[in-house]
């Protein structure tokens, strides 16, 4: 609901720094607890939207996390999206968390949030906050991103077998990132 926009548009406004109002983050407004969005509607919301823009995008990723999500619910909405997937188990802080530290065993969400904000600490960030508008210029200090990326390959790397449910730690998201670092350096 915060964090994600606020990474993803703390990435378009680094890239378009760099080059102009030439990327476009697609973000809705979802809230993704109780009555928000599930993985499957956030699916079919981005495919009722891409068909109805009045643009044509070159790339449309859907990010979402697993969350309190059931096995059936988020390995269905990987399976059935036709278009670029990027998911974390348990949440897109564990993409954050790569930033700082190999993740290389089970982690619960609860226990993400924890391990980074003792890593936001350490590193003089101040609090973890998810609705930190920097949040991304946060992640990208002093060569975190690279970081991150290598970390994030070692998860996927550790975590190769089974469905997407059952694959904890990973996050895909440094795919996205991994793709449009060329433009933010």
């Amino acid at each position: 609901k915060k964090t994600e926009p606020n990474y993803f548009n703390g990435l378009k406004r680094k890239i378009n720094e760099k080059y102009g109002n030439k990327v476009d983050v697609l973000i809705p407004n979802i809230d993704v607890k109780g009555t928000g969005m599930n993985t499957t509607s956030l699916v079919k919301y981005t495919q009722k939207t891409v068909n109805h823009a009045n643009k044509v995008y070159g790339q449309v990723w859907v990010v979402f996390d697993k969350d309190d999500y059931n096995d059936e619910q988020f390995d269905s909405a990987i399976d059935n999206c036709n278009y670029n997937v990027d998911w974390s188990n348990p949440n897109f802080e564990l993409w954050l968390l790569a930033h700082f530290k190999k993740v290389n065993r089970y982690v619960s969400k609860d226990g993400v949030l924890q391990e980074l904000s003792k890593e936001f600490q350490r590193h003089g960030l101040g609090e973890y906050a998810k609705n930190d508008v920097n949040i991304f210029d946060k992640g990208i200090s002093e060569g975190k991103l690279h970081t991150a990326i290598k970390n994030c390959e070692y998860m996927e790397e550790l975590n190769k077998d089974g469905q997407a449910s059952q694959r904890n730690p990973m996050t895909k998201v440094y795919k996205i990132v991994d793709g449009l670092k060329e433009y933010l350096e």
